[in-house]
């Protein structure tokens, strides 16, 4: 069944190596009598069958589909020139704002963190992401840029986030006491619903340039559409290398056995360790700096997805694991001796990167060697590969499922296919759950309530 290999077939939208997603260890025959047992997964190929053909009606239709969000690499490239287009425009700019929070930013946030962040080059803004609520952090923005310098880009797809409006609010006057407000407008992005809210009005109103979140396309499920294409184009992100890898993935996952299918694999294995062995707690623990973000972005789009009651009533059985995030190899320093000794109610996935273009080889003097003469010869990801894999196995030893991706390399393309793999298994895991994957009423009953304090309700 397992571990879909680096020579899969690739897909016939790209020449790009496929990631390498091994599963043997959530399995009996891998990790032992804590793992899923292969007749158990045979055993829910009616319901496979079920979902699969879910995922295909429901993503039919573009972005009209209520599943739009697994046909962005379908449906977004025929939007990319004005994306480009406004982002050579921030190029021209030192500083790009991105105002938004949860699914407005974590999505490219966590791509920038990957592939932009460290890449100097000519033209290529910075960005500075404005999520929570931080009155620092928000004062220092405007005491350390130049307003002439900086251009912002607001996102909110209901167009009234309060949390976005009230930073870009204070963020606009300040674009407006130093330039004047009509060139203050030259320096404003807006993306949010094509038709209603707030900022739409903002920008028919203003004049200022706008780009459309798809109705059908929840936040945490967006950042292949302008609120996470933009930004990163103006950092010179390839986001159509981001939309090819997307594409890659979905053509993996055409069938509707997760023999071949990672992505329903991955929601299988994780709901039967849910409801079949107690296991309710999935950490995702990457052995790359650049990758850490992911880890949050992938925790917003699991938890809000999946954290609800199985038949919508408070006294319904709920459903989801909760995701965790740590980081090889720092957190073998903090929590690998609760991994190891505490409850057997964890599921892991690690993640790691094939080739690194900088690996620099260990320089070793003479007495260096007479202390460590096991690092003779070795690069730094040779010890980066022995960590993981010394974690990895002493996890499988205490009995922990766990299962491991590896990218061929950190590129587009390889994030492009991440990003897919997790929206798509999100969604087979809640028809699986039998829960709506769009949806979060909890967090909304939230939102109102702040509104109604601020209101001066009780």
């Amino acid at each position: 069944m397992v571990p879909h290999s680096k020579n899969s077939p690739a897909s016939p939208t790209s020449s790009s190596p496929l990631l390498h997603i091994d599963t043997t260890r959530l399995y009996r025959e891998g990790v032992g009598a804590e793992g899923i047992d292969k007749t158990e997964i045979e055993a829910l190929a009616p319901e496979f069958r079920r979902v699969h053909q879910t995922v295909i009606d429901k993503s039919a239709g573009g972005l009209n589909a209520e599943f739009a969000c697994l046909s962005l690499h379908d449906s977004m490239p025929e939007s990319l020139p004005q994306i480009e287009a406004a982002a050579e425009q921030m190029r021209h700019f030192e500083d790009v704002a991105v105002i938004g929070i949860g699914g407005s930013s974590l999505g490219a946030k966590a791509v920038y963190q990957a592939l932009g962040a460290d890449e100097p080059g000519p033209r290529r803004p910075r960005l500075h992401f404005l999520e929570n609520l931080d009155p620092r952090h928000l004062d220092s923005l405007r005491r350390n840029r130049s307003a002439e310098k900086t251009a912002v880009i607001c996102i909110s797809k209901a167009g009234g986030t309060i949390e976005t409006i009230v930073q870009y609010l204070i963020v606009r006057e300040w674009l407006e006491q130093q330039l004047g407000k009509n060139e203050a407008r030259q320096h404003q992005w807006l993306i949010t619903d094509p038709a209603q809210g707030w900022l739409r009005e903002v920008a028919r109103r203003d004049g200022i340039t706008s780009l459309p979140v798809p109705p059908r396309v929840g936040g945490r499920y967006s950042v292949l559409t302008a609120v996470g294409l933009l930004p990163l184009a103006a950092v010179g992100v390839d986001i159509r290398g981001l939309l090819a890898g997307s594409a890659a993935n979905a053509a993996r996952c055409a069938a509707e056995n997760p023999r071949t299918n990672p992505a329903l694999e991955m929601a299988a294995m994780f709901y039967l360790f849910d409801t079949r062995k107690n296991k309710r707690v999935s950490i995702m623990m990457p052995y790359a700096d650049p990758l850490q973000l992911f880890g949050d972005w992938y925790r917003q789009l699991w938890a809000e997805s999946l954290g609800k009651r199985r038949g919508g009533r408070r006294d319904d059985p709920p459903a989801g694991t909760l995701p965790v995030t740590a980081l090889g190899t720092v957190d073998q320093h903090s929590q690998l001796q609760m991994y190891l000794e505490s409850r057997r109610d964890k599921i892991f996935t690690f993640m790691t990167i094939d080739h690194w273009r900088q690996n620099p080889l260990i320089p070793l003097s003479s007495d260096d060697r007479k202390s460590f003469p096991y690092l003779e010869g070795k690069r730094l990801q040779d010890v980066l590969e022995a960590e993981f894999r010394a974690t990895s196995q002493v996890i499988t030893e205490a009995g922990h499922p766990n299962m491991t991706l590896c990218l061929p390399t950190l590129d587009a393309h390889a994030l492009g296919q991440l990003i897919d793999l997790y929206q798509r298994a999100t969604v087979y895991a809640a028809l699986l759950y039998g829960i709506n994957p769009l949806d979060q009423p909890a967090v909304e009953k939230g939102k109102k309530l702040a509104i109604q304090l601020l209101s001066g309700g009780r």
